[in-house]
């Protein structure tokens, strides 16, 4: 997925569109969303246009923007009274090669996993780079620890 701007997705993008489509306030979920320095664009102007539109709609839509009470400063966590909590971790496009960044967010939801939450997810944009990333995550894997893989665009959100 390309930006509206055609360049990287930025990963505030991959959380709102996420939550837009998967997590909606509006259909019963309460969500938190950490943002740190990076999203909010403190350096660029580009990514600070971004972050204020993106953020603004997470505000606008009753997101809470900040370290979660119990799960600290997971990327997105998604509760619902029928569906239960889902502690996702979220990669965009940087600098950072993409398998490095996939094993880093792994890394975080394994160090999360808590036996009280039963399910997690890594969103990445949907693009063939990061398709082939994720692909490398084996379907008994995602199984034995309830992992959904979320490819998302603005467009929508396909779930491996």
């Amino acid at each position: 997925m390309k930006s509206k701007r055609g360049d990287n997705v930025h990963q505030i993008e991959v959380k709102r569109y996420l939550i837009e489509r998967r997590f909606n306030p509006s259909r019963g979920w309460t969500v938190t969303v950490h943002l740190d320095g990076m999203e909010k664009g403190t350096h660029l102007q580009d990514k600070r246009d971004c972050a204020a539109l993106h953020g603004q709609w997470m505000e606008d839509n009753g997101i809470t923007i900040g370290a979660h009470e119990k799960f600290g400063r997971t990327d997105v966590v998604a509760t619902h009274p029928s569906h239960g909590t889902v502690l996702i971790e979220c990669e965009a496009d940087t600098n950072r090669q993409r398998e490095q960044a996939m094993y880093s967010a792994l890394g975080q939801l394994l160090l999360k996993m808590d036996g009280e939450v039963r399910r997690y997810g890594l969103a990445v944009p949907d693009s063939s780079e990061w398709r082939s990333q994720v692909d490398k995550i084996p379907d008994h894997v995602k199984k034995i620890l309830s992992l959904t893989v979320y490819l998302v665009s603005a467009s929508g959100v396909e779930e491996k």
